[in-house]
């Protein structure tokens, strides 16, 4: 787990830069299985031990403040997958949950999944202008992005957004509200 969690550290630093994407966003989720954006750290810990299929939960902090419950899914339905729910620094709500997915070959699975629960993904001139905004950003070069999201109310669903990144040996999808960063 830890390999692919590595591999995020770079949110930490630049998750302030994704509140400009709220003016592109799209309706989109409301959280990431029983934990939905917003929700204080206490809640969500109390959602998650009451989660059968979320196990091996672990708390911690980043340099930068940001409070972190990591675990993984164990759900014979769904892909190997390690969870990261992030509290970004000076809050206590939740704004991202990454799920890594250490087997690039679940790429189909997860984005039919993906598709069976938000629909189509943006249009690729969309999605391949967000792609090469961020990808400098990060430790390792991805190999592609799809993004979905919808236009939902500016006090309720603007900026939240879900993100398939895939590498060259791992996926990652974000489920995350660029609104609740702190600016």
């Amino acid at each position: 787990m830890r390999r692919h969690l590595q591999a995020s550290a770079w949110l930490g630093g630049s998750l302030a830069t994704l509140a400009f994407s709220a003016a592109l966003a799209a309706e989109g989720p409301a959280g990431y299985r029983s934990a939905d954006f917003g929700m204080a750290f206490d809640e969500v810990m109390t959602e998650l031990e009451r989660d059968a299929a979320v196990a091996n939960l672990s708390v911690s902090e980043t340099e930068d403040g940001d409070r972190l419950i990591d675990g993984e899914l164990q759900d014979e339905a769904a892909p190997q997958t390690d969870l990261r729910y992030v509290f970004p620094a000076g809050s206590d709500a939740l704004a991202l949950v990454v799920a890594f997915h250490p087997e690039v070959e679940d790429y189909v699975t997860v984005k039919a999944q993906l598709e069976a629960r938000y629909g189509q993904p943006w249009e690729a001139e969309m999605t391949e202008w967000w792609f090469e905004q961020l990808k400098g950003g990060m430790p390792q070069e991805p190999s592609s992005l799809t993004v979905w999201g919808g236009d939902g109310s500016e006090d309720t669903e603007r900026g939240r957004f879900v993100r398939l990144w895939s590498f060259e040996d791992y996926l990652t999808v974000e489920y995350l509200d660029t609104q609740l960063f702190p600016r």
